[in-house]
Parts: structure tokens; C-alpha cells; sequence
């Protein structure tokens, strides 16, 4: 006599809630991967314990070539100034750049630049690796 059992169990394997997770994921991952700067690759910063949660409208990377990047796209040093005033044209208060120096810069290139944001009224923030 074969005893069968009322209850069945039930083999099945419901995926929204996966689908649900797996959609949150990537909608969080494509928000994040837009905050990230992105940085010029012959650059090596400076390292520091020290972290800020400002996000800069600009950035501006220098090389240890004297090689001068806004955003990305190179740039000659003439006219790193007047492309900060063309890009940074609509903003308003004091708009806020992050600078890229090579850590074996001589500071005297880091000080040419600070005094171009000091003219135009923007905040510089150094950008460092973190420790």
C-alpha cells in the first residue's frame, strides 16, 4: 500500500523579486559610475587621508610633462584660463575645479594655476589618492 502525501511541494522559483534586485543594482551602479572624475592616466597624485564630498564642475589634470588637461581634453597653457571662463560661463556663486597635480610637480606650476582661479573667483580642490 503506497502512502501518498496531501501536501505537494511546490518546485517552482519565482524571479521577480531577483529581476527586482538585479534593476536596483544596475540603476545604483550607473548613478555611481557618473560621480566618479574621471583622471588622465600619466598623472600621479598625491596621497592623503583626507576626503571631501564636494563635486567639482571641472576638472583640471597636469602632468609631470607640463601636459594640461580640462575635462579630459588637452589643452596648451595660454589658454587654460580662457577655457575655464568658456566652460564655466553660466555658473553662479563660485564654482568649484578640481586640480590634478602630478605629485613631482614643482609647486610653482600648481601656484600658476591656483592664481588663474583666484583671478576668476573659483574654489580649487587638490585631488589626492587616498591612503
Amino acid at each position: 500500500m503506497a502512502i501518498a502525501s496531501r501536501n505537494k511541494i511546490n518546485i517552482n522559483f519565482a524571479m521577480s523579486g531577483m529581476t527586482d534586485i538585479v534593476f536596483l543594482l544596475l540603476i545604483f551602479f550607473m548613478i555611481v559610475s557618473t560621480l566618479i572624475v574621471p583622471g588622465v592616466s600619466d598623472v600621479d597624485l598625491p596621497h592623503s587621508n583626507n576626503q571631501t564630498v564636494s563635486s567639482p564642475e571641472l576638472s583640471v589634470s597636469i602632468s609631470k610633462e607640463l601636459k594640461y588637461y580640462v575635462d579630459g581634453e588637452e589643452i596648451s597653457q595660454d589658454l587654460l584660463e580662457s577655457k575655464l571662463i568658456e566652460l564655466l560661463a553660466g555658473k553662479t556663486g563660485n564654482p568649484t575645479v578640481r586640480l590634478n597635480a602630478d605629485e613631482n610637480l614643482a609647486w610653482d606650476q600648481v601656484m600658476q594655476f591656483i592664481n588663474i582661479a583666484k583671478r576668476n573667483k573659483l574654489k580649487v580642490i587638490l585631488g589626492t589618492r587616498p591612503m
